[in-house]
């Protein structure tokens, strides 16, 4: 299940798209936009006697930001009680590949923080050793995060000659990249994410591929199967995830991951995302480890599986973690001098920044956007209708973006279902929506291409598991899986009813206390 990113710094004083670009006029003087420093308390009436213009107060620390005639700055440079005149400098918004993002409660590597994955790396340990591998569609293994770790693969999509598991720029297959970061995505390179195993050697199978005729990502039982098996007895890989799966058992399916059992390795699976109450094949399989969502606060997510046979759970809910360049989005609102988390829907136009008025437009249906929606922002709540529909609603109502929020509390994300001439759109939550209603007037809408995007799923949960228990194992690597398995069991945090239950399994990874547990 895809989904899209993080909040960027804002983006202000930029061109609404589609005005008209202003004429310079020759004769009018050139300015300076100038930050002066007094010695002692500000004096407006001095700025103003060189024609300037006070564009900011900060008199509390001695200090005016104005615009300045250019040829008036020497002048109040030398002006009794001036300390310095300093250029008004421009700060730019850093993105992801600008600087590496502190994982916090508030931002798409939660995970790290509620799992105390990061406690463990923080002591010292962080999956060194151990090769954590991974199942799944093509990988973009030259991306940052990824680059330093990925050590080889095969590619059984294709056939089983094929040591080059790309994912060859086929935009639908950014699953595995992103996958391949939660488990063990760089950590200290000065860019995007990092993983719960950041030290971890990364083995990679392309087990799946987009097929043009049903529109859909799959991968046989055989050709999974195919990529595992070359990942455990090839590759030598202790753990092993599956972030897919299937309604129907395999008998066959069912032998072949006892034999991997057999041979030591740790297979971790999801549990499914269809709301249902039975676990996904192959993770159903009692050999092997499966893994449900649940969100920042600890809660089931609405998707994830449950039932008989599920293990554990973990963070699955707006998941920040590496995809292929130019494929994700970093995405934020700026009104009334805020900055505002958002996310870009999928195939969404994309910009580095549009400002336009703040034009309420209902909840998008077509006798709900005013004329005055021509040019500027349409903010529309979710329900009723389709994304898609909301989005071209207000392009055909002239809107140049749209920023949806949510009849419900909390962030979400959305699609358009197809690519297209879109507009950029993106979500919001409640919250923000009651905000901007609130601020009114002019906004800024970012939704920046990236090298990095926000996942709902149970495939966003399962590396997070496989990643702690490349950290358990590297405390001592001759531990045995089923050793490293009954760690991640019996330290989880409890959720829910006391005990072991069908909705969180035995609950929450808990990486510092399996950690503990054997003797790390």
């Amino acid at each position: 299940m895809r989904t899209l990113l993080l909040a960027a710094a804002a983006v202000l004083g930029l061109v609404v798209a589609g005005a008209a670009a202003a004429k310079p006029d020759p004769g009018a003087a050139a300015t300076e936009a100038v930050l002066v420093g007094f010695d002692g308390k500000a004096d407006k009436a001095i700025v103003a006697k060189h024609g300037a213009k006070l564009e900011r107060d900060f008199s509390e620390i001695g200090a005016l930001a104005v615009s300045i005639p250019a040829d008036q700055v020497d002048g109040l440079k030398k002006e009794k009680g001036v300390s310095y005149v300093e250029p008004d400098e421009l700060r730019y918004p850093l993105g992801l590949s600008d600087a590496e993002l502190t994982p916090s409660l508030g931002n798409g590597l939660y995970g790290l923080v509620t799992t105390q994955a990061l406690d463990v790396q923080n002591a010292g340990r962080s999956g060194a050793g151990i090769r954590a591998c991974v199942a799944d569609t093509g990988l973009a293994y030259e991306h940052p995060d990824i680059a330093g770790r990925y050590k080889g693969g095969v590619d059984y999509a294709a056939n089983p000659d094929d040591t080059n598991p790309t994912w060859a720029g086929d935009v639908h297959e950014t699953h595995g990249t992103h996958v391949a970061g939660i488990v063990l995505g760089n950590r200290g390179n000065g860019q995007g994410i990092f993983g719960a195993a950041p030290a971890a050697d990364l083995y990679y199978a392309r087990v799946m591929a987009y097929n043009p005729v049903t529109g859909k990502v799959s991968g046989s039982s055989s050709d999974i199967m195919s990529g595992v098996k070359w990942l455990v007895t090839q590759a030598g890989c202790k753990v092993v995830n599956l972030s897919l799966g299937g309604g129907r058992p395999s008998k066959t399916e069912e032998r072949f991951y006892r034999d991997m059992d057999n041979r030591g390795a740790l297979i971790v699976a999801a549990s499914g995302n269809d709301s249902a109450t039975s676990v996904s094949y192959p993770a159903a399989y009692s050999t092997v480890l499966s893994v449900g969502a649940v969100d920042v606060n600890g809660a089931h997510a609405s998707f994830s599986n449950t039932g008989t046979g599920l293990d554990i759970s973990a963070p699955g809910v707006l998941v920040l973690s590496s995809v292929p360049s130019g494929t994700g989005s970093e995405s934020s609102v700026a009104a009334g001098g805020s900055t505002y988390r958002a996310f870009g829907m999928e195939y969404a136009g994309r910009t580095s920044g549009l400002s336009g008025q703040l034009v309420p437009s209902g909840q998008g249906q077509v006798d709900e956007f005013p004329a005055s929606v021509r040019g500027n922002i349409a903010l529309i709540q979710r329900g009723t209708i389709s994304f898609a529909d909301k989005v071209t609603n207000a392009q055909n109502a002239g809107a140049i973006a749209a920023i949806v929020y949510n009849n419900a509390p909390g962030d979400f994300t959305g699609t358009l279902g197809t690519t297209g001439s879109w507009i950029p759109a993106v979500s919001v939550s409640d919250s923000t929506g009651a905000a901007l209603l609130s601020a009114g007037g002019s906004a800024s809408v970012v939704n920046a291409a990236s090298a990095w995007d926000h996942y709902d799923g149970t495939s966003m949960a399962t590396p997070y598991v496989a990643g702690i228990a490349a950290l358990v194992w590297s405390v001592n690597p001759a531990l045995t899986d089923e050793a490293v398995e009954d760690a991640l069991k019996a330290s989880a945090k409890d959720l829910g009813p006391a005990g072991y239950d069908t909705t969180f399994g035995y609950g929450l990874a808990n990486a510092k206390a399996a950690v503990a547990r054997v003797g790390g």
